[in-house]
């Protein structure tokens, strides 16, 4: 059960409600972590605008964005944003077995050289953003990765750190689509409670 009232969408008015219907239009339902952060609507209205444009702005694709994301939330435990980047790389055709490789640190198969490399970085960068190096960046680009492409993953990094706190935080319920999708990030909710 989350920490905060989830806002129903049914319920919501004004500027909630202006948000609710953009994040509908894209999921054609509103998920929990828009229902818990609403209390703050501009907030929400500028985190759905920041996180649609992240996915899509820059030159590197979307598919590998996700594989940013699921990496990043995996390595701050949450298992809510963990789950909702997997179905999204399940929708573009990945089992859950490569996104559980992936995710866990395996380099992927479905990945070229180059991108496990920047997957590998997102992860450090996830995990601990002052542990990066310059020497870290410099093999980025050795790889092939220009300075606008490092930016944009950092950018991808810095995006769901910032959406894992607010749902692990509040403690968001898995959409019933996630339920069994996800796997555990080593912090059992349960436990964290007592």
């Amino acid at each position: 059960m989350a920490r905060v009232e989830l806002i129903d969408p049914d319920k919501a008015q004004g500027k909630t409600k202006e948000v609710f219907d953009k994040v509908k239009s894209y999921y054609h339902m509103v998920p929990g972590l828009q229902k818990g952060l609403a209390h703050l609507p501009e907030t929400t209205d500028a985190l759905w605008t920041l996180s649609m444009n992240t996915a899509r702005e820059g030159t590197i694709r979307e598919e590998l964005k996700r594989v940013f994301f699921a990496v990043t939330a995996y390595e701050v435990e949450c298992e809510y944003c963990t789950a909702a980047h997997m179905i999204a790389l399940i929708m573009k055709e990945w089992s859950r077995e490569e996104c559980i490789e992936v995710i866990e640190g395996k380099p992927s198969p479905r990945l070229s050289e180059k991108e496990n490399a920047a997957v590998e970085f997102a992860r450090t960068a996830g995990r601990r953003p002052a542990s990066v190096t310059d020497s870290m960046t410099d093999d980025l680009r050795a790889k092939g990765w220009t300075d606008p492409e490092i930016v944009e993953i950092v950018a991808c990094v810095a995006l769901m750190r910032y959406t894992s706190t607010v749902a692990a935080v509040l403690d968001v319920p898995l959409e019933a689509a996630m339920e069994g999708v996800g796997i555990s990030c080593g912090v059992p909710l349960d436990n964290v409670r007592k």
